[in-house]
């Protein structure tokens, strides 16, 4: 079975910490947990930011990936997630206007993914 991937990326306000970003993600996995269709979850900092030297204040860069059952599951988790406490801490890390969610259907893959 292929499992729909939503895509979610942001960049994390001024002096946020990554341990910070991880926690406030990990705490809202439980909620998430409970949403119909939810799969699977994983996070990412984009390289390039986890070790910047020339420019150590610069923001971190986020990537975290959501795998669902169904389109339809992907996009009601919206609805779904938007009360709860964690998604609105998580929020509160995060710079708005940097925010960028998309949908994919995956088309092709190597081996079954594994979820346990």
């Amino acid at each position: 079975m292929m499992y729909i991937i939503e895509t979610v990326s942001w960049t994390a306000k001024a002096g946020v910490k990554p341990s910070e970003m991880v926690g406030a993600v990990e705490r809202m996995v439980s909620d998430l947990e409970k949403v119909p269709g939810f799969r699977y979850q994983s996070l990412s900092l984009k390289e390039s930011t986890a070790k910047n030297q020339e420019e150590p204040d610069a923001p971190d860069q986020w990537l975290q990936l959501y795998y669902w059952d169904s389109v339809e599951t992907a996009h009601n988790s919206n609805t779904l997630m938007a009360p709860t406490t964690s998604l609105n801490h998580l929020i509160s890390l995060i710079e708005p206007d940097t925010i960028a969610i998309d949908v994919f259907t995956p088309q092709q893959q190597s081996s079954q993914l594994s979820l346990s």
